[in-house]
């Protein structure tokens, strides 16, 4: 086995409260599965229950502990984990911005037991503006050696809106697995189980169902479209707590016959070259890494134009950008690339060159890994 440039195998805790399954995640899972194993050794550390993607960890090999917080005013929960940084000697903790795992880290480095703390960060404030970081956490900056900012937009926002000194915040994009991301043909089975129809053409979203994403956006805007073009399927991707009243709103502006709710799905790729189109109607976003696996897969995107959408979608170009909330002018997009099917296989082509050129996910990987070495060989 070899080592890094400092002569060591370095320990790396990647330290969570919990980990769910959603883009932000998906992203450390990939990132956890490709490391160099001969430079890091991966440990994993929830604070709460592990979620769903502690058998994925589990199944890389990578040690999980959990639960340490047992609740809300657990005074021993940050002792429970100095013990484990000892245990397993880390070196460097990389963690997402929660309260909890933010201030734990900090404290540890700063009391000698971690050499560097990473937080890498993936959102924004809400649509209105504010704060994405608890003002709180402001003290515990300190402790923290790196900010990842996932786009140059994005590292503006956390510089104005969050007050996180630029010389900390390092900027690395997003990357996509361009293997399991591409384009093609999906099987019959699949498009039959999704309701699609022979001929029809398929418009997918891939959202949490939460207001931020704006999937109601998306619903208002295809009574227009289904004027125009009949045939159109609506599919929509994932879970949360609004998808009852989005399934309420399809089926007040009569359109439930015409929308399949998916839920959350393992086979969002499959999904995706069963598509004709890729729509993100989100009120916020910092770097949507699902437009990313839509350019993969060679589709046209119709996006928002909120975060750092304008750094990944370029218009008229890979797709269209649209002011957020504004359901005509998404229908409108929308209605010209199903119009226009040759303009919108051009599009996706020039998407897919755009991923395999800036955002493959070995670059992403890379990326982080020269900070992680950076901070420890420096």
């Amino acid at each position: 086995m070899t080592m890094s440039r400092c002569g060591k195998i370095h320990n790396v805790m990647i330290l969570e409260n919990h980990l769910g399954i959603g883009g932000l995640e998906k992203k450390l899972y990939d990132f956890v599965s490709r490391i160099d194993r001969s430079h890091y050794r991966v440990v994993a550390c929830c604070l709460k229950e592990a979620g769903r993607l502690r058998d994925p960890f589990i199944g890389l090999g990578v040690p999980m502990y959990e639960r340490l917080l047992q609740n809300k005013y657990d005074a021993l929960a940050f002792p429970r984990l100095l013990r484990v940084l000892d245990k397993e000697k880390i070196d460097l903790v990389y963690t997402l911005p929660h309260p909890n795992s933010v201030i734990f880290a900090s404290l540890a480095r700063r009391l000698g037991h971690v050499k560097r703390v990473v937080v890498s960060i993936h959102g924004t404030g809400g649509p209105m503006g504010g704060r994405m970081v608890r003002g709180y956490l402001k003290p515990f900056f300190g402790g923290v050696d790196r900010f990842i900012a996932v786009a140059e937009e994005h590292k503006r926002y956390l510089i104005e809106s969050e007050d996180i000194p630029p010389d900390k915040i390092v900027v690395i994009h997003n990357g996509v697995d361009t293997v399991k991301f591409h384009p093609g043909s999906a099987g019959d089975d699949l498009r039959t189980a999704l309701g699609i129809g022979p001929g029809e053409r398929v418009v997918t979203t891939v959202a949490s169902l939460n207001y931020y994403k704006g999937v109601d956006v998306f619903l208002n805007a295809a009574p227009d479209v289904l004027r125009r073009f009949k045939d159109t399927r609506f599919v929509i991707v994932g879970d949360g707590p609004e998808r009852n009243a989005l399934e309420q709103l399809a089926a007040e502006l009569g359109i439930a016959a015409r929308v399949t709710f998916t839920g959350i799905r393992s086979d969002v790729h499959e999904i995706l070259r069963a598509s004709d189109l890729f729509v993100l109607s989100s009120r916020t976003e910092a770097f949507p890494n699902v437009i990313l696996e839509a350019m993969a897969t060679g589709l046209a995107v119709v996006s928002s134009d909120v975060g750092s959408v304008a750094e990944l979608v370029e218009e008229g170009k890979t797709g269209h950008r649209i002011p957020p909330e504004d359901a005509a002018a998404l229908s409108r997009s929308i209605c010209d690339l199903l119009e226009d099917p040759d303009t919108a296989r051009a599009f996706g082509a020039a998407a897919r060159r755009v991923v395999e050129e800036r955002f493959r996910l070995e670059g992403m990987i890379a990326k982080r890994e020269r900070v992680f070495e950076e901070l420890l060989c420096g």
